[in-house]
This record gives C-alpha cells, structure tokens and sequence, in this order.
C-alpha cells in the first residue's frame, strides 16, 4: 500500500520486531583441528551442541515475540555457498538494516569473504533494498547506528581506513553525523561491538581502552571529541566495563528494547550486574558452551532488522 511505512530499520532503540539468524547445518562439520584457526573459529566445535545452542536461542527470542526469519528459507541462488561458509551465523557483522535499506557489509578475504553476496539475496528476498554495497576488496565489516541521526564506525582490522573515508560521504547522506573511533588492531576489537553498545537512550556500555582517538565527522567539519563527555552532553552516561567483561563479550549484547537485555551470563561480572539493575536494567541470561567455539556473542548472531 502506498505510503506504508517500511517494516525494517533499527535507528530507533524501540522493541526488537523481526531477525534474521543462520543455522549452520550444511557448514559447522568442515571446522577441524587443522583449519579452525582459518576459520576464526577459537576450537572445534561440537557439532551438535553448538546447533542445539543455536536453536535455543532462536526460540528464546520467539518466546519474547521477536519474529525469526532464517537464512536457508531465502536464499536460493546462493543456496551452495551455504556449505562453504561456516562463519555466516554471525549475521551482525555482514549488514546494518536502516529505515532506507541495508549498508552492506564487504567481508575481509579468507574464510568470510562472500558472506556479503548470500546477505544481499536474503535481503533482497525479503524486501529490504540495499542503500550501499562497498566494491569488491574494500573491506569493511560492519557500524553501529546508535541514534536516527548519528552513525558510529570504528576502524577495526576489520576494517580498511581507505574505505572508511570513502564512505563518509555516503553515511551522511543518510545520518547527520559520523563517530569514527580509532581502535587498536587486534582481534578482540574486530568489530565496533566489541568496544561499544547501547542500552537505552540515555546508557551505554563501553571499554575505554579500545578507544584510541575517537572524532566527530560531519559535512562541514571534522573534530576530536572525548567520547564520554560528548555523550554526557547528550544526556547518555557511558558504563565502562573491566578488561576480562569486554573479551567476555560484555558489550556485546542484544537490546530487546530500552533497558531489557539479551546477553550471555559469562559476559559481565556481579559489580556491573548490580549497575545495571540500580539504573533499571534487566537482563535475561543466556548461558553459552559450544557456541563459544565461534568466537562470537548472541548479538554477533543476530542481524537485526526491526524495530518498532
């Protein structure tokens, strides 16, 4: 119907509506002892129980009446690479879904390299357009969007810097301003999740010491900015979590809506629990064993499409 508005787009921080998750059927069992490392994956893993994971979180979110939309069920003409990909379960890292259409991510080369061209025909096939697609051997894995009007990026090794700049004006064709954060180079900050995420519209979880130099970009101007007191300005208070939360994945959650969290119980520890809970936060655990094999969180399974 003419003038309906579009059901996709996560720039507001509203109740999670609709995802899209993988099941790696057809790829977990090429993981062995002589790849897994290629693969960026941390050890074998069990097959069965990392599926079984899989599936219990898939109806976790289902019991809170988000809708899961599954790979396999859209995608046809790429339905071969399915099995020559174990890393697409982490659907977080290939797409961010705005209210205009999907950034697309462009996969480093190795073992993730065309989780992009599957992405593209699902969400095609299920009627989300493509507002940007990078070229080929650009390189960059994903942003996060942290309000209608500000986009964050961050530099990761994920990430070619070249196609970052090249980017900037194309983000600001859709948002205000960019945050670009400069992080250090190494896995545990592969993506800008692993460094910052929020909860609410006025409280975030962050890791200070991943945040080397951190700007502000915007059409007419490029500045440094301190990131917690440019924040602070904006009425969003940022909650630092410890060196052991953040390889634990403690920023790394799935917001179900303000202030309700989906997040693995291991991530963070009792002090920063009781934070959250004072500030009214709640958050249902999800307790993880051989998802961990992955490398990745519940949020790095779960590309979010939207919310409402």
């Amino acid at each position: 119907m003419s003038g309906t508005k579009p059901r996709f787009g996560t720039e507001k921080l509203a109740r999670l509506k609709k995802v899209l998750l993988h099941n790696p059927i057809e790829s977990l069992s090429t993981i062995n002892q002589s790849n897994y490392k290629y693969h960026l994956f941390n050890y074998v893993p069990k097959v069965d129980q990392y599926l079984r994971e899989h599936e219990q979180y898939a109806q976790l979110l289902k019991a809170n009446n988000v809708e899961v939309l599954f790979v396999r069920n859209f995608a046809h003409q790429t339905k071969d690479l399915l099995a020559k990909l174990p890393n697409l379960p982490y659907l977080h890292d290939t797409a961010v879904i705005t209210s205009k259409g999907a950034i697309l991510s462009e996969m480093c080369p190795g073992t993730r390299a065309g989780e992009e061209k599957v992405v593209k025909e699902v969400l095609t096939n299920i009627g989300i357009p493509i507002l940007h697609e990078f070229e080929t051997q650009e390189e960059f894995e994903g942003c996060l969007i942290l309000s209608p009007t500000t986009l964050i990026i961050v530099d990761t090794e994920r990430h070619k810097p070249s196609t970052i700049e090249g980017f900037f004006a194309k983000a600001l064709d859709s948002f205000e301003e960019v945050i670009y954060i400069k992080a250090p180079q190494a896995r545990r900050f592969m993506h800008a999740d692993m460094i910052f995420n929020r909860i609410s519209e006025d409280l975030a979880l962050y890791f200070p010491p991943a945040l080397l130099r951190t700007y502000l970009v915007r059409r007419e101007k490029r500045i440094e900015i301190d990131l917690k007191a440019f924040l602070g300005k904006r009425n969003i208070e940022l909650m630092e979590i410890n060196d052991e939360e953040q390889q634990n994945w403690g920023c790394s959650f799935v917001p179900l809506e303000p202030k309700i969290l989906i997040h693995y119980d291991i991530a963070l520890n009792d002090q920063t629990k009781k934070k959250l809970k004072q500030r009214g936060v709640q958050i249902i655990e999800f307790h993880p064993d051989a998802l961990l094999a992955g490398g990745g969180s519940l949020r790095c399974l779960t590309l979010r499409l939207w919310r409402a």
